[in-house]
């Protein structure tokens, strides 16, 4: 793949990650009504909820960095599979959207 190419997609997807950081506060905010029962405590589905949208600035913030380096060791399609890893996160959200200014 052209380095030219890989390099805008990098910083462009990246610009969108940081944008997204915005929207993660508040589903943050949100997810925290998930223990409002008082049995959530103990619930561990309600646990990996929570885990899994807390920990979305970790798991952007480390496939940035080996992107990056994946880059400049010109390891191209390997830097565009990393980058794309914040996806795992951001897909559901959007699915989540549709879902339900659809339905």
């Amino acid at each position: 793949m052209n380095r030219k190419t890989v390099l805008v997609t990098l910083i462009v997807s990246q610009i969108i990650y940081v944008i997204s950081v915005v929207a993660w506060l508040f589903v943050l905010g949100m997810s925290v009504m998930g223990f409002d029962s008082p049995q959530a405590q103990y619930d561990m589905m309600t646990w990996l909820i929570f885990i899994y949208i807390l920990i979305y600035p970790l798991a952007m913030a480390a496939s940035a960095v080996t992107a990056w380096v994946l880059f400049a060791r010109r390891r191209h399609r390997s830097a565009l599979l990393w980058n794309g890893i914040p996806l795992l996160w951001i897909v559901p959200l959007f699915a989540l959207l549709i879902y339900v200014f659809v339905a």
